[in-house]
C-alpha cells in the first residue's frame, strides 16, 4: 500500500508537470545504487533502485547554463506541492468512501490503510528538509530571496536531507523493534 500511496504522489507531480509543459527526464522506483536502467526516449529514462521504498521524477534544471530561469519559479513550486496535495486529496477521497458506506467490510482496513499512509505521506512531504517536496519549496523560496547555488550545491543539499530522514526512519523503526522485543 506505501507503494500504492508513492505512486500517485509522483503522479501528481508528473501530472502538473505535463501540465506546465515541463519535460520528464527520469522515472525512478526506490532509493539507493541503480540496479536496472532503461532508456525510454532519447531524453527520457528510467531508473529501478536497490532498495524499493520511495520513487521520484526527475525535471531539467530550472537553470539555463547561463544562469537564466528557463521557466517561472511558481511553476516548480506547483510541481513540488503537487505530490502532498494528491495525496491529502486522496485521502478525503478515501474518508468520503469510507464514510458513504460503499465499500465491502472485507476492503475497509485496506481502504482506511491506504487512506493513513497517503495523509501521512503527503503531510510529511511538506515538511521544510530537503529531499523532501516541503525542503525543495522552502530552497525555491530561498533562491527568490537571492540565495544562489549551483546545480551541483543543490544536489548536496538534497541528498544531506534524505540521508537525514533516512536515518530518522531507521531510528524510528529501531525504537519500534526495540519496543516489541
Amino acid at each position: 500500500m506505501l507503494i500504492m500511496a508513492t505512486m500517485v504522489h509522483e503522479l501528481g507531480h508528473a501530472g502538473m508537470a505535463r501540465l506546465l509543459r515541463i519535460p520528464i527526464r527520469r522515472i525512478a522506483i526506490g532509493l539507493g545504487p541503480v540496479i536496472w536502467r532503461r532508456q525510454l526516449r532519447a531524453d527520457q529514462e528510467f531508473l529501478l533502485r536497490a532498495f524499493p521504498v520511495g520513487a521520484m521524477i526527475g525535471l531539467p534544471g530550472r537553470l539555463s547554463p547561463s544562469g537564466e530561469n528557463s521557466r517561472p519559479l511558481y511553476h516548480d513550486v506547483c510541481v513540488a506541492a503537487s505530490g502532498p496535495l494528491i495525496n491529502l486529496l486522496l485521502f478525503v477521497g478515501l474518508a468520503v468512501v469510507d464514510g458513504a458506506g460503499v465499500v465491502s467490510p472485507a476492503l475497509l482496513p485496506w481502504l482506511r490503510t491506504l487512506a493513513l499512509l497517503s495523509a501521512f505521506l503527503g503531510i510529511s512531504n511538506l515538511l521544510p528538509i530537503p529531499g523532501l517536496d516541503g525542503g525543495h519549496i522552502l530552497m525555491l523560496g530561498a533562491s527568490r530571496l537571492g540565495l544562489r547555488l549551483s546545480p551541483r550545491e543543490q544536489v548536496v543539499i538534497q541528498q544531506m536531507g534524505l540521508r537525514l530522514v533516512v536515518v530518522l526512519c531507521c531510528g524510528v523503526l529501531f525504537a519500534r523493534l526495540m519496543r516489541v522485543l
